[in-house]
């Protein structure tokens, strides 16, 4: 399929011989649950049906969710589920972190990873039947480009030669984004990238291709208002929307024409429940899979006769992200790394199940980490940094979550305890999702954050997602507001760079400056734990936090 002599597939081939060596890991985003919802009138099911459908699949997840569909708008990872069931991508990732043809049957990348050129696949078809063309990825692309939209995936998309200025409104066309015929999309670059793929196909993607003819008069700066955007009836994924039952459940019904191979499970149900409840369902049978079981349950679970508990590693960093507007010196964001004993906290939380390897988001295939500061406890040394700094003593600092996130509610007081014995104050505000979300992310307001991101798997690059200047939120990724331009220089030499060698010695000193500055507080990296029930076969989670790329393969054992 895809060719691989090209410096990007080249690099897949070296991280995956490294990672197998090495077995670093990271830990993926923390899932914020949204609140609000309507009921939206089924097709097929009901609040009853929906406990006990017949060969129907079951999958927990948390209670909160916002009735808005539509994918330029992923906030969590309820919402990333529903997407990744209804619509399609160019590219998936696999449980290996290889990619896998989507709507784009095969990809090239150019000797100096400045173009990148798809094939499409052809044949596919909307759920309500309406071919699918390379001017709905083109239009998908526009959107998430247009400002009034604010698409967390437009930081990503503006590499796209002339997107930015589409972005700012100074040009009506982007230059890189060009269909050259039927079947062949072209994506021509501003400068090269050899980690452009993650962003299309990577697990932070956000970017699913919408139905043109369904979401062409749509507002984009109302459009989470818009009719589809409340039902997502048409996609093209394995599976179609049915009912949103709010705070109750999702349901979904195959869809036979999906281009992968039509689905073997009939319906699926998203069960929105409290972390406990999900528990209870789980050992009752009452659902077939709960992810993000939290490590001392998989402890307990461990000699289940009905359940596999599967360890995986995750993809990315959880830490409290710091504010440096409102903690500008970096003497003090230091303190708090040395005041924290992460032992602790990884053994009171987590049970074992993580590593603290982390002093950095950079991955270990990438970073010698003897080279780096540690960290270790140092209640003094974290004292006297905050003396050099000046900090005063009476300021407190607000750090905030999503409530239900068991992790946090169980690290946070722990937390609180250990940044008070060193002097500094911190204040516990778990707020509903929706406003934590308001508060992180749509509009700033707060002093410190349950974050989770950093390094990925899929290419160092991503970590530029969370530090590049240019992608201080609302617009991009970046929620400390953290900005060096010495690291924005490091980040761009380090995408342009196609020589592996010398890219893991530009994310090294990547590494460096992020260790240095410590813009978040590096926690730990933990590990994605699911709980299966033995009848389901096919399932294959590994690093990749959406492991529902082989849905359509699943099924119940008699």
């Amino acid at each position: 399929m895809e060719k691989r002599s090209n410096p990007v597939t080249a690099l897949d081939e070296h991280r995956l011989n490294r990672r197998q060596l090495m077995q670093g890991t990271a830990a993926a985003g923390a899932a914020a649950a949204l609140a609000g919802g309507v009921t939206l009138a089924p097709s097929f099911g009901s609040g009853a049906s929906a406990q006990s459908a017949p060969g129907a699949l079951q999958i927990g997840r948390e209670t909160e969710y916002s009735a808005v569909f539509v994918p330029v708008h992923a906030s969590n990872g309820t919402q990333t589920q529903v997407f990744d069931l209804c619509y399609s991508r160019l590219l998936k990732v696999k449980d290996d972190l290889s990619f896998q043809p989507d709507l784009a049957e095969s990809y090239d990348v150019s000797p100096d990873a400045t173009t990148y050129t798809f094939k499409l696949r052809q044949g596919v078809t909307w759920h309500d039947g309406t071919p699918l063309t390379g001017n709905d990825i083109v239009f998908t692309y526009k959107l998430n480009l247009t400002k009034a939209t604010g698409a967390l995936a437009s930081g990503k998309l503006k590499q796209i030669k002339g997107a930015a200025a589409f972005y700012d409104g100074t040009a009506t066309d982007i230059e890189g984004l060009q269909l050259t015929d039927d079947t062949t999309l072209v994506i021509t670059l501003e400068k090269p990238n050899v980690a452009f793929l993650t962003g299309t196909a990577g697990s932070n993607s956000l970017v699913w291709i919408l139905p043109e003819h369904i979401y062409k008069d749509a507002d984009p700066a109302t459009i989470d208002q818009f009719p589809a955007s409340q039902a997502p009836t048409v996609g093209s994924g394995a599976y179609q929307f049915v009912e949103y039952s709010a705070d109750q459940y999702i349901s979904f019904k195959a869809n036979p024409n999906y281009h992968l191979g039509a689905p073997k499970i009939e319906q699926v149900f998203i069960r929105l429940a409290e972390p406990a409840t999900q528990l209870a369902q789980l050992e009752s049978g009452e659902l077939h899979m709960m992810s993000r079981m939290a490590a001392k349950e998989a402890k307990r679970l461990e000699t289940s006769d009905v359940l596999n508990i599967v360890n995986t590693p995750g993809v990315g960093i959880f830490q409290p992200a710091i504010n440096n507007e409102r903690v500008p010196d970096k003497r003090v964001r230091q303190a708090m790394m040395y005041g924290c004993d992460r032992k602790s906290l990884l053994d009171a939380v987590l049970f074992g199940q993580g590593q603290l390897d982390y002093q950095t988001v950079i991955g270990p295939d990438w970073v010698v980490y003897d080279d780096l500061n540690p960290y270790e406890f140092d209640q003094e040394k974290a004292k006297s940094l905050l003396a050099e700094a000046g900090w005063d003593s009476s300021k407190s600092l607000q750090l905030t979550w999503p409530k239900g996130n068991q992790n946090v509610e169980l690290a946070a007081p722990v937390f609180q305890q250990q940044m008070d014995e060193i002097g500094i104050k911190i204040e516990l505000f778990p707020q509903e999702s929706a406003a934590y979300v308001k508060a992180v992310v749509t509009e700033p307001d707060f002093d410190m954050a349950w974050f989770g991101g950093g390094s990925y798997r899929l290419d160092p690059d991503v970590s530029s997602t969370y530090y590049l200047t240019v992608n201080f939120t609302p617009a991009g990724g970046n929620t400390t507001h953290y900005s060096n331009p010495d690291l924005d220089e490091l980040f761009i030499e380090g995408r342009g760079t196609t020589d592996i060698p010398t890219r893991q010695e530009i994310y090294h000193k990547v590494a460096t400056t992020l260790n240095e500055d410590v813009p978040t507080i590096f926690w730990w990296s933990d590990n994605q734990i699911f709980g299966i029930n033995k009848k389901l076969q096919g399932v294959k989670p590994g690093p990749n936090q959406y492991i529902w790329w082989n849905i359509q393969e699943w099924s119940f054992s008699e």
